[in-house]
């Protein structure tokens, strides 16, 4: 066997590998196991000095590019008209099926049938334009304006979940999909960057329009494909068609999607989506209804900016920017002090936002915060819980400082610094966390004291000196 041969069969061997691991989620080998081979690889091609265009080692990222090439699209990169409400949506809906009446009066010998439609998830990400030729990718680029777009190929190429050949290999087509950042990604890379990433939408964008691709691979960006934009050789009947298309050739799909012949069923399962939303390991905002049938989507046709077989039906936004005004600093009942961020109120995902999270002082550091007292900061919301601060909106320390304590803000004592966290070690002349462990030992979870509440312990420790759980079994009735 030549070199390019056993070099084929590695490539093919680990190519087949990553499309199981980074689009399937079904992994065929442990990462021992996947290593092995691609050393081999890595080590066949620096001995002979030839890398195969689809070798899984180009996608680690090159030299620095000195700019982005603009690619105009094959076809139009469309946008799509909005719906804030279900009113809105409603209004859509009955317009499509007007169109469609009107088309079939108008055309009784070859009557369009009745809508049906598809729902699919409305990523929060970077839109992305792929062309392949003859099964192999050649041209990746942002959307642009719709027309004219950058070329990312050298980034693109970083994603593993997208492969760099298809098995279509007569003519050449244009995928849209969306690059996005997972949520457990984007946790893991900021538990130990210098410069933690603020959201997974921003450092899904910065990440695939940074100059460097070695910055993008270590992003371990990933990607979700939903249409075809253009094809020189290959139509569909409808939606459904189109993406098993997409899948049959190593594609991302995400498989939420789903197929309804009664426009109620869409809305019922839209509430659905909205409602499971936060279970999700990377950020929508909203969900794109569109009529699946092709014959029905020529005939609607287009707007000068949108497709009138489509809408995308917005969600409440669980991200928005706001004003940090000041920070208190709480003891918790183990003495560690806690900041709590008081914010400009904003509404986010249906309520009045006015305090955040904010962790510990590592976290102010971390996020370049320490400098942020009246500057503008992104927030998000996630079900029920506080919200929590994500970093400044600018870069500069154009605010006030953050003034970390050196004194228990409670009892006076002199904090002590470990890791992240500030720590009152005055365990028992320090009221809130002696109240603290009080109503802790009273809880549901330990001794379950049935209308036991945190004023309650206040009141103890105030008026009959209750410093700690076992003084609880000294009070008489008449105390």
């Amino acid at each position: 066997m030549d070199f390019k041969e056993k070099m084929g069969k590695l490539i093919t061997e680990l190519n087949n590998y990553n499309y199981h691991y980074y689009t399937l989620d079904q992994p065929l080998v442990s990462d021992k196991e996947y290593d092995a081979l691609y050393d081999q690889l890595v080590a066949l091609e620096a001995e002979t000095g030839v890398k195969l265009p689809d070798s899984p080692t180009q996608r680690v990222g090159g030299e620095i590019l000195k700019g982005f090439a603009p690619h105009r699209h094959l076809a139009p990169l469309w946008s799509l008209d909005k719906a804030q409400n279900i009113e809105q949506l409603r209004t859509w809906h009955d317009r499509v099926v007007r169109l469609v009446n009107d088309y079939n009066t108008k055309n009784p010998g070859n009557p369009l049938p009745n809508p049906c439609y598809a729902l699919e998830l409305k990523f929060d990400g970077l839109t992305l334009n792929l062309t392949y030729q003859d099964g192999k990718l050649v041209q990746a680029s942002t959307r642009g304006n719709g027309a004219v777009g950058e070329g990312i190929l050298p980034q693109v190429k970083t994603i593993k979940s997208v492969p760099l050949t298809i098995p279509y290999d007569e003519g050449t087509i244009e995928v849209q999909g969306e690059g996005i950042m997972n949520l457990s990604v984007l946790e893991k890379y900021n538990q130990i960057a210098a410069e933690p990433l603020k959201n997974a939408r921003n450092a899904a964008a910065g990440a695939l329009r940074n100059l460097s691709p070695k910055v993008t691979a270590e992003r371990k960006l990933n990607a979700y494909f939903y249409n075809v934009g253009y094809s020189d050789g290959i139509t569909f009947a409808d939606h459904k068609e189109m993406m098993d298309f997409l899948r049959e050739n190593r594609l991302k799909v995400n498989p939420y999607i789903f197929y309804f012949e009664q426009f109620d069923d869409v809305m019922e399962q839209l509430a659905d989506i909205e409602k499971r939303r936060s279970e999700l390991d990377y950020l929508i905002d909203g969900a794109v209804v569109k009529v699946t049938d092709f014959r029905i989507r020529e005939a609607l046709g287009y707007t000068d900016k949108f497709p009138r077989w489509a809408v995308a039906y917005k969600f409440e936004a669980e991200e928005t920017t706001t004003v940090l005004q000041s920070v208190t600093w709480n003891v918790g009942r183990t003495g560690k002090i806690t900041p709590l961020a008081r914010v400009e109120p904003v509404e986010l995902a249906g309520v009045t936002v006015q305090n955040c999270t904010l962790n510990n002082i590592g976290d102010i550091e971390r996020k370049n915060l320490k400098f942020a007292l009246g500057s503008r900061v992104f927030i998000r919301r996630s079900n029920d819980v506080i919200p929590e601060i994500l970093g400044k909106v600018t870069e500069e320390n154009d605010g006030e400082e953050i003034l970390f304590p050196v004194e228990c803000p409670s009892c006076g004592f002199p904090l002590e610094q470990r890791g992240a966290h500030l720590f009152c070690n005055n365990k028992t002349g320090c009221k809130p966390q002696i109240v603290a462990r009080i109503t802790h030992f009273a809880s549901r979870d330990a001794m379950d004291i049935e209308t036991f509440s945190d004023k309650t312990a206040i009141q103890l420790y105030e008026e009959l000196g209750v410093r700690e759980p076992a003084d609880l079994y000294t009070l008489s009735f008449d105390s």
